[in-house]
């Protein structure tokens, strides 16, 4: 272990027996139970909120998480050598969610119905915390993807040499672009705003990375950890996170999609107006803006392989995912 985590770890009432290295952290068996010690690289002022919003999903039995501990000062950041913040959290048992397994998805899906039941209303932010932790509109958020979709294009374009990725890209551009609005006009018909507001008004809660590795599962138990991210929006991003990312890797299964949905709805049931929504965030290309934005602000001398591999993916799915938001919502377009 290096000596940077010891000098951390001697601010803290805890007894070391081993460490090994994982997910980017130490992790530390100790006598209190597994502990993960990192750098912290988030909003100070969204971590204590953070904190409130975990103790209330373990007081209320929802899921355990990762909730930070604080050191003996009651800090829950703690300053290392050259002033590097440090978090030292408790880690639950468990293993990440299999997005092959059919039975970890449901149990992941009724967890997230049940994360997003409980955090409506809770806390009651103060107004300037509410102005911090509010996320952007979906309208609005899809129309500066499209705008980067459409700059790198032209970028692209003005290039006298293409790379693989961008000659793949400028191909298919139109269609994509075009996607991409249409994702955006029904994304509006859907009353976007009116959600949106609903959701700032009544204190609607986002996990703002719902994915598998985020996602622990024990026997008995299942954790949902890292939501440093979290943010008061509509909730149907993270459920449009989930399923986008679990059927990009099940070939957009649609008879799974309508069980995966089904499973949330035995926790919180969505109107017709937020079906429809969430259908125009998965008709949105959001695959090609995140390769497309990676692209776009990092170097371009050297394009990863495996961006044109995740892209020629997405092509080759792209019929089958419009069938599947046709048939699971009864949607045309």
């Amino acid at each position: 272990m290096n000596e940077k985590a010891l000098q951390i770890l001697e601010q803290y009432d805890i007894c070391l027996q081993r460490s090994f290295g994982g997910r980017g952290s130490l992790m530390l068996e100790t006598s209190q139970g597994l502990k993960t010690l990192k750098e912290f690289a988030g909003s100070r002022t969204k971590l204590p909120l953070e904190q409130v919003l975990l103790k209330r999903l373990e007081d209320q039995g929802v899921c355990r998480t990762d909730r930070v501990l604080p050191n003996r000062e009651g800090e829950l950041i703690s300053i290392g050598a050259y002033e590097t913040p440090y978090v030292l959290k408790n880690w639950p048992q468990g293993r990440e969610c299999d997005p092959r397994s059919e039975e970890d998805l449901m149990r992941s899906m009724q967890t997230l119905g049940r994360i997003h039941r409980e955090l409506r209303g809770f806390p009651e932010f103060s107004g300037e915390e509410k102005k911090k932790v509010t996320g952007l509109e979906r309208c609005l958020e899809l129309e500066k993807h499209n705008r980067e979709l459409r700059r790198a294009q032209n970028f692209m374009r003005s290039r006298h040499r293409k790379a693989g990725f961008e000659l793949l890209f400028l191909k298919y551009a139109e269609g994509i672009l075009e996607d991409g609005k249409k994702a955006r006009e029904l994304a509006e018909n859907a009353a976007c705003r009116g959600l949106y507001e609903r959701a700032c008004r009544e204190e609607h809660i986002c996990h703002g990375e719902y994915i598998h590795h985020n996602i622990l599962l024990g026997r008995q138990e299942t954790a949902v950890v890292n939501f440093q991210r979290f943010e008061l929006n509509v909730q149907l991003g993270d459920l449009a996170l989930f399923l986008r990312k679990i059927l990009e890797k099940q070939n957009w299964n649609e008879a799974l999609a309508g069980r995966m949905l089904a499973a949330y709805e035995r926790e919180a049931v969505l109107s017709g107006q937020e079906r429809f929504f969430l259908a125009a965030s998965l008709y949105y290309p959001e695959k090609v803006w995140k390769l497309i934005h990676h692209y776009y602000n990092t170097n371009k001398a050297w394009i990863p392989e495996k961006s044109t591999e995740k892209l020629s993916v997405f092509l080759e799915q792209n019929d089958r995912r419009k069938e599947l938001i046709r048939g699971l919502f009864s949607v045309s377009f």
